[in-house]
């Protein structure tokens, strides 16, 4: 398995996970059904754990030249991946909560809360409510202390020479920040932010890559149907958990977090052993996912706040409105991927972002 080749079942996953939050943002509640789709962050932070754990694998890293590594341009590619989109976005809502406070809701133009946003600092937007202006943004905030966490264990990693892989550190960090802010979780924004189990997701996600790493050769090939298997019932599994069964008392990483992980390692195991999807649309969806994700709120609350109140079909609770809302949300997230984050991503990385060439948005192979 090569770093540089792009795992379509992992982008299908992500489609899945992208979509499943747009249509719950949508508040639509299906018939015999309790409303889901929540979990699509929960199967994101697995895939950004699995995916960094496979981009920082010494073992499957190309040739950059003496004395360069892959780490070496890894907290800045991840800058140049996820803040450009995320500060445009916040920008534009900030501007539109300058003339157009009546229709923003709890989003103040407040200069404060626009820095904090910008900077990936949590804080409380109202009651204990933690968000930043961009309120999809609260997850970036975990993404971005994930990256931190990992530049810093790739600087233990060289000091250590190489004996212990870098997202070993990483991983240990935040456990260990987890741990930390334990005891202060009622008395300190940050510390209740970071304290959420969460952020162990990522750590799932990690150990599914060298799980499905360890699955080669016959053996690899003799589990394919028994991983076809799992990844259909992991998926089902995890809609059901939010759609159909009674509540369960446990901790969302293992309610929600130990399913994605069997979700996103199966996946892998049968894309690594040459069961990898030909779906090019479902691909290119989940190529599209990050800006999706952004994007997606001005669409459903725009359509709900300034056509829902004179068409009712229109409001994004009802199945018309939810499927307006959503088809809206993918069209557009395709149009600005294609024409202006994939080019801005490849412009970014190949004058920025060091020696390494990005095959992100590679174009998967025709069925």
């Amino acid at each position: 398995m090569k770093t540089n080749s792009k795992l379509n079942n992992i982008q299908v996953l992500r489609a899945f996970a992208a979509l499943s939050v747009v249509v719950f943002h949508t508040g639509f509640v299906f018939p015999h059904l309790k409303i889901f789709g929540s979990y699509g962050v929960d199967v994101f932070f697995v895939i950004s754990g699995y995916i960094m754990a496979r981009i920082l694998d010494d073992r499957l890293q190309p040739t950059l030249g003496p004395g360069a590594h892959v780490g070496d341009f890894f907290l800045r590619r991840r800058i140049l991946r996820i803040v450009p989109p995320y500060w445009f976005f916040t920008l534009l809502l900030f501007a539109a909560s300058l003339r157009m406070p009546a229709l923003m809701g709890s989003t103040r133009a407040s200069y404060v809360e626009l820095f904090k946003s910008l900077l990936f600092i949590p804080f409380a937007k109202y009651g204990d409510v933690i968000q930043p202006l961009l309120f999809i943004g609260w997850s970036l905030n975990y993404e971005m202390f994930f990256y931190l966490a990992l530049a810093i264990g790739i600087l233990f990693h060289k000091r250590w020479a190489f004996r212990i892989p870098s997202v070993t550190f990483g991983a240990v960090l935040v456990l260990l920040t987890l741990l930390a802010c334990l005891p202060f979780r009622d008395s300190n924004v940050l510390a209740a932010f970071y304290s959420r189990d969460l952020s162990l997701e990522f750590l799932l996600g990690i150990l599914g890559y060298y799980a499905s790493r360890a699955v080669t050769g016959a053996a690899g090939r003799r589990l394919r149907v028994p991983a076809l298997l799992l990844c259909l019932l992991s998926l089902l599994l995890i809609v059901a958990i939010q759609a159909v069964l009674p509540p369960i008392s446990l901790p969302r990483s293992l309610l929600l977090g130990v399913p994605s992980f069997l979700l996103v390692t199966s996946a892998s195991v049968l894309s690594q052993e040459g069961w990898d999807t030909r779906f090019t649309s479902l691909v290119l969806v989940g190529d599209a996912s990050y800006i999706l994700y952004l994007i997606h709120p001005y669409c459903e609350y725009s359509i709900d706040r300034i056509l829902g109140p004179r068409h009712a079909w229109l409001r994004r609770d009802t199945a018309t409105g939810a499927f307006v809302g959503v088809t809206l949300s993918v069209l557009l997230a395709l149009v600005f991927h294609l024409y202006g984050e994939r080019p801005l991503v490849k412009f970014l990385n190949r004058n920025f972002g060091g020696k390494r060439k990005s095959t992100e948005f590679a174009t998967p192979a025709a069925p």
